[in-house]
């Protein structure tokens, strides 16, 4: 139980890789708040993971207003007295597979979405969390960016800007904060398939393409959660301010490639 009695607040935890790490964060031993604007779906998931005899509540919010971020970290610290945990994990992604473009094509409330979730949701739920962990004088913070924040991918430019701000942010979060005993890590994932990719999984030619670009295979939501735990857990504790990569060797093969090699379905 590597998180025996602590209190995880989880964005995006609806679906994908923040159901996942729900799930195993509360099988773990911790006390877990989901929060998503899914209310549906956030719902259903808290309802199984007490059913199956975790602790789990749900919270409609959205990161990109700070009213609902305050709230979400309220509704933590008055249902468990304390936060130990916030994983950023929300982003827009069925709005990168559909709408994101190359500069020139993007549609300004595209990029607009796109940074008010996937970036500013990460300072706004940081800035509400981090009076509870600096009285605490502990916590963990992690934020999810992508390998697209490392290298380049054609059309999805605002997915990218964001994402990239995001590992900047961590680090100098990581630095502003570690004085107050707080942590703060970044994960970086390659193709992972959740339900927002299952369309373009189908497609044939893509999921060819994608997989002959990986060393391994093609990513699970819990991979991402496995080295989310690590990093949640006392096993992490030397680790702060770092990108850790998990991408099935993606980006190792990628560079190898040349320019343009990499097929992505429009």
């Amino acid at each position: 139980m590597q998180l025996q009695d602590r209190v995880a607040l989880i964005t995006g935890a609806a679906s994908g890789i923040g159901r996942a790490a729900a799930d195993l964060f509360a099988r773990e031993g911790a006390r877990v708040l989901l929060a998503d604007l899914d209310t549906a779906r956030g719902e259903a998931a808290a309802a199984q993971i007490t059913a199956a005899g975790g602790q789990a509540r749900f919270v409609a919010t959205d990161v990109s207003k700070f009213a609902d971020a305050r709230r979400a970290v309220a509704v933590a610290t008055d249902t468990w007295g304390r936060l130990d945990i916030l994983y950023n994990n929300a982003a827009p992604t069925r709005l990168c597979n559909e709408q994101d473009r190359a500069v020139h094509e993007l549609d300004e409330a595209v990029w607009d979405v796109m940074i008010n979730v996937a970036l500013k949701g990460v300072f706004l739920m940081s800035k509400a969390a981090l009076p509870v962990m600096m009285a605490q004088k502990r916590g963990v913070i992690l934020n999810t960016a992508t390998i697209d924040a490392l290298i380049a991918e054609p059309g999805i430019d605002s997915y990218t800007a964001a994402k990239g701000g995001v590992v900047a942010l961590t680090r100098s979060m990581a630095l502003n904060y570690a004085k107050h005993g707080i942590r703060v890590n970044c994960l970086s994932p390659g193709y992972v398939i959740t339900e927002c990719q299952q369309d373009w999984y189908q497609n044939p030619q893509a999921r060819a393409a994608a997989e002959a670009t990986h060393l391994t295979r093609l990513g699970r939501p819990e991979d991402i959660a496995e080295l989310a735990l690590f990093l949640a857990g006392d096993r992490g504790e030397f680790i702060t301010g770092s990108n850790l990569v998990i991408d099935g060797g993606f980006t190792a093969f990628k560079s190898q490639l040349p320019p343009g090699e990499l097929f992505r379905p429009e």
